[in-house]
């Protein structure tokens, strides 16, 4: 049994959004940020498997736009650098002169450059299943989503014209557009029904914003190939994620993280990737 929550709350930021957060553990602990993945995700109690709430005092937050934030979906002033200043402000609402940081999949992106551009504020840091959105991972990753609408018997669909539909479709454009998308994700895995209940409008909110980051290159700039990876940093990669090991790739060219490679796919949550972050994290 986890202990229950001990707060939660909505911090606003000074351009319009408002953060929803948690706090889990130890208030006396080792002050641990979790960034969830996406864009898009949000945080829910499974991501507490990663800690020893024993030892930490955890803060949960969902990104701008994602979960529990408001305005949820919210596309103005969302961007990665300003996510990365996010987990600075709530730092210091807080109150924390340092903090350790966990981030799975895209979450491992802010972690990295969270603590590239705060390093005095980070103690240490694990990020897993990396994904970096360099050009060689991004183009990747690009045909990957585009051949995956391909296989669907609906003629045309593209990223763009997904995102554009989700922006400024009908409401039954929207729920169209977010149905063949959730099905070429998810469509071996969940019945029509059950594809029909999941695609809400938590749902369209989420796949917009993922696309919106995508179509932007996540906001990826000339200043982020400077990157440096303090030795505080571990690398947590499953060898069977393709795009995860071609970013440890490019990472471990500017790096002094320690590197740990275990057989697993891109899912943080997987058995052999939950225990060695675990193993890695906690004391």
């Amino acid at each position: 049994m986890h202990p229950a929550i001990e707060h939660s709350g909505h911090y606003s930021t000074s351009d319009g959004h408002q953060l929803y957060w948690e706090r889990h553990g130890t208030p006396q602990g080792e002050p641990i940020f979790f960034l969830h993945g996406g864009p898009g995700g949000y945080c829910n109690n499974k991501h507490l498997l990663f800690f020893d709430l024993n030892h930490f005092d955890v803060i949960l937050f969902d990104q701008r736009g994602c979960g529990r934030s408001i305005p949820q979906g919210e596309l103005t002033n969302n961007n990665t650098d300003a996510v990365v200043q996010d987990i600075d402000d709530l730092r210091h609402y807080f109150g924390f002169e340092r903090i350790s940081l966990l981030g799975v999949s895209w979450g491992s992106w802010l972690a990295l450059k969270y603590q590239h551009r705060f390093k005095h504020r980070v103690k240490r840091g694990v990020a897993a299943s990396v994904f970096v959105p360099v050009d060689e991972v991004f183009d990747t990753y690009d045909r990957i989503l585009q051949q995956t609408l391909e296989r669907l018997p609906e003629a045309g669909l593209t990223l763009q014209r997904t995102y554009n539909t989700l922006c400024t479709g009908t409401p039954q454009a929207r729920q169209t557009a977010a149905l063949c998308w959730s099905k070429a994700h998810l469509g071996e895995s969940m019945t029509d029904e059950q594809l029909n209940a999941f695609v809400d409008h938590s749902a369209i909110a989420s796949i917009r914003l993922e696309l919106h980051y995508h179509l932007n290159h996540y906001f990826f700039t000339p200043a982020d190939m400077l990157l440096r990876i303090s030795p505080r940093m571990t690398l947590i990669q499953g060898i069977d994620d393709t795009c995860g090991m071609a970013s440890l790739d490019w990472l471990r060219k500017r790096s002094r993280a320690s590197v740990v490679q275990v057989r697993a796919g891109h899912n943080a949550l997987e058995p052999t990737l939950l225990s060695k972050i675990r193993e890695t994290l906690n004391p």
